[in-house]
């Protein structure tokens, strides 16, 4: 059974069953995916269909964050969501102002994904 098919059946395929596609977008995650729980798998197959579309900069980001994104809990995933959107929802200053001293703070880290 394809991929596709086991995601219309409601059903995140094994590792074995995504295309080569699938397979190389989500390589950083390859030992752990038979062990993600069934919607994870299906978010990170979600996020593996907008990958062709995404920036380099943006896909090179994805792909250095998907295994420390999947080792969180599912409280620490949502958590991280709603500080983001929280984040996203102010103004572009005070974002600005935010991405300076998390930078002041963090000289040795690369900028977090606005």
């Amino acid at each position: 059974m394809s991929a596709s098919a086991v995601c219309a059946a409601g059903k995140a395929p094994v590792w074995a069953q995504l295309t080569a596609d699938q397979q190389t977008v989500l390589r950083p995650v390859r030992q752990d995916w038979d062990r993600l729980p069934e919607f994870q798998r299906q978010r990170l197959l979600a996020a593996a269909k907008r990958y062709p579309k995404m920036s380099p900069a943006h896909q090179q980001r994805f792909s250095q964050r998907l295994p420390g994104w999947t080792k969180l809990t599912l409280e620490q995933r949502n958590l991280a969501r709603k500080r983001y959107a929280q984040y996203a929802s102010l103004p572009k200053e005070q974002q600005l102002e935010i991405l300076k001293r998390w930078h002041e703070e963090h000289p040795e880290e690369p900028s977090p994904a606005p």
